[in-house]
C-alpha cells in the first residue's frame, strides 16, 4: 500500500480533470464531485490490471478544499496472488504517474502518518 498527500493550486474540479487526463491506461471505475456549502470534495477510483494473472492495483484519490487549500490524497491497494500480496512496483508506478501530472500545480507534499 502506498499513501501520498499533496497540496496543489487550483480548484477541486480542475485538479480532478488534470488527474483524469493523466490516467488514460487505467480504468476509471468511480467518479464523484460533491459540494458542501463553499467547499468541495471529489473522489476518483481507478483499477489497473497487469499481465500477470490475478494481479491488479486500485488507486483511490480524494481531492478536497475543506481548509481553503486544495489537497490530493492517494491510496493504492492490490497486488498479486492469494497467499502473498506482492505489489511488484505497480502501486508506486501509478502514484508517480499522478504526481507527474500534478507538477505544474504542486505546492508541497504533506507527510502521511505511518
Amino acid at each position: 500500500m502506498t499513501q501520498k498527500r499533496y497540496v496543489v493550486k487550483g480548484s477541486v474540479a480542475e485538479t480532478m480533470d488534470l488527474i483524469k487526463f493523466s490516467q488514460p491506461a487505467n480504468d476509471l471505475v468511480f467518479e464523484e464531485l460533491r459540494s458542501f456549502g463553499e467547499f468541495q470534495q471529489g473522489m476518483l477510483t481507478y483499477e489497473q490490471s497487469a499481465l500477470r494473472p490475478g494481479s491488479h492495483t486500485s488507486l483511490f484519490i480524494v481531492v478536497h478544499d475543506f481548509n481553503h487549500v486544495t489537497e490530493v490524497t492517494m491510496i493504492t491497494t492490490g497486488g498479486s496472488g492469494t497467499l502473498f500480496n506482492i505489489d511488484w512496483g505497480a502501486a508506486k508506478g501509478i502514484v508517480s504517474g499522478v504526481k507527474s501530472s500534478l507538477k505544474p500545480v504542486l505546492i508541497n507534499e504533506v507527510k502521511m502518518p505511518d
